[in-house]
């Protein structure tokens, strides 16, 4: 059981490695073709607690089992655009749903997947401008959180938290005490830990009509011993499971506030090396 993980904004070539709109539907037929299934976070997460507590069953289901998410929250996860260098692209909301039309319902029941989302407007906005060119592409308006509801009912698309601000390096004020910035593992107490995770929190569940998903992205996938034992387990009620971009598939021995994720164009760039990665899992 893997967890795969997608940008949407990922999008500096017209090739799989360099563009995750070409990886990822390219990805579902992968998946599908070689006897994996797709399921919801939340259900992912079942089947890995009680593969962790030891129930036999249980980890003979959760050995084939993938979840799907995807970080930062553009719309292009759900909208389609056009890149102007690309050239037309297709939203993953949109590949999901080709995927249905072309091998139909059966071929994957469970087909979801969660958008992980920056709360923070001006953070937002403040990544429109500053976006890294070299590994992402965004345009004026596409940070914004209008799609957030619509995603989620569709029935294929979660809202979950991935901080408040991201501790974005472009942004000339970041919700932390020291105003440290591009490194999640200084968030080292109490009140950074509320400014980033449970403010965010609480501003997703208000746009979302209390309907986000209760799980935890580490921005950069870094983490620290306070956030995973401390933080998490004792202090937030808005996360039940929380997730790194350590490459590998969870263990019985990993706690679930901190489930590791592979994500595509870093740990895979081919349709090869994830079916590899696939293999492997099992």
């Amino acid at each position: 059981m893997i967890v795969l993980t997608y940008h949407s904004h990922h999008v500096v070539g017209d090739d799989y490695a360099r563009n995750d709109h070409v990886a990822f539907p390219t990805d579902l037929r992968v998946i599908t073709e070689l006897g994996f299934e797709i399921v919801p976070l939340n259900v992912f997460v079942d089947a890995w607690e009680l593969a962790a507590a030891g129930q036999r069953e249980a980890q003979k289901k959760a050995v084939r089992l993938v979840a799907l998410t995807f970080d930062d929250g553009p719309v292009y996860d759900i909208e389609d655009f056009v890149h102007p260098h690309f050239g037309s692209q297709r939203s993953f909301l949109g590949a999901m749903r080709d995927f249905r039309a072309q091998l139909g319902q059966e071929a994957q029941k469970s087909l979801n997947a969660t958008s992980f989302v920056i709360a923070s407007p001006e953070a937002r906005r403040i990544m429109e401008k500053t976006f890294d060119a070299e590994y992402t592409y965004l345009a004026a308006g596409s940070m914004e959180d209008t799609w957030w509801q619509p995603a989620i009912e569709t029935g294929l698309i979660g809202i979950a938290n991935h901080s408040w601000d991201h501790l974005h390096p472009a942004l000339p004020s970041v919700a932390h005490s020291r105003q440290v910035r591009a490194d999640f593992r200084q968030v080292l107490n109490m009140e950074d830990a509320n400014a980033q995770i449970a403010t965010a929190a609480t501003f997703i569940a208000a746009k979302t009509a209390g309907q986000a998903a209760p799980f935890f992205a580490y921005p950069f996938g870094h983490y620290n011993d306070f956030l995973v034992h401390d933080y998490l387990p004792r202090t937030t009620p808005h996360v039940r499971a929380a997730f790194s971009a350590d490459p590998r598939p969870p263990t019985n021995e990993d706690s679930q506030w901190c489930l590791p994720r592979y994500v595509c164009g870093d740990d895979w760039k081919s349709p090869d090396a994830l079916a590899q990665i696939l293999a492997d899992s099992v």
